[in-house]
């Protein structure tokens, strides 16, 4: 369970809550959206590789949303404007893929999380970055004061993954809760082994 505010991932500069671990090279993560609040129609939550941490980072992603389906967006060059390819009419439950095959990014989609469908932009999604990325699940309410929560599970990545799973403020400081207790932000894999990752 991952819980989020800010404005979008999307325009220059993004404003959400990023779970990751770091991808050196090619690879690939996959997880099954099992839900996303409705703290706005584009809510967005899914996979994501990403150069930096900084707002305007290069970044690739695949998201589910509320109410405008299953979305490939990403951003070719630092601070530049973003870019989307969307599937209407799907909604969590659902399956999010995304591959990096040298700077080639391939976004998938998937009802079972066996047969896949790409989402097919107008050409291949050519987004350089350096060898050493950041990879992992993305959040954002698309609300800068409502919270929205997404729960993920099944989630694998392919390539030379390594770290623990850290939890990431981008571009907004993410809350903690109503109370000085910490919050924990729970991962749980395809073999059902579940970490949680504190943020405090």
């Amino acid at each position: 369970l991952v819980g989020a505010i800010g404005t979008d991932i999307w325009g220059n500069a993004d404003q959400f809550r990023y779970v990751h671990k770091q991808l050196s090279g090619d690879g690939s993560i996959v997880a099954r959206v099992d839900s996303v609040a409705q703290s706005d129609g584009w809510a967005k939550a899914g996979v994501m590789i990403r150069e930096t941490l900084e707002p305007g980072s290069p970044h690739a992603m695949v998201v589910v949303t509320p109410s405008n389906g299953v979305s490939f967006q990403r951003r070719a060059e630092a601070d530049a404007a973003s870019a989307s390819t969307a599937d209407a009419g799907l909604a969590a439950p659902y399956w999010v893929k995304l591959t990096r095959t040298g700077n080639t990014f391939t976004a998938q989609h998937s009802e079972d999380g066996e047969t896949w469908v790409d989402i097919t932009p107008e050409a291949p999604v050519e987004i350089p970055m350096g060898t050493d990325v950041y990879v992992g699940l993305a959040v954002t309410s698309h609300n800068a004061n409502v919270a929205t929560m997404a729960q993920f599970s099944n989630i694998t990545t392919t390539g030379n993954v390594t770290g623990q799973w850290a939890d990431e403020g981008i571009g907004v400081e993410q809350p903690t809760g109503n109370t000085p207790e910490t919050l924990y932000v729970a991962l749980e894999d395809a073999s059902g082994n579940v970490e949680a990752v504190a943020n405090e």
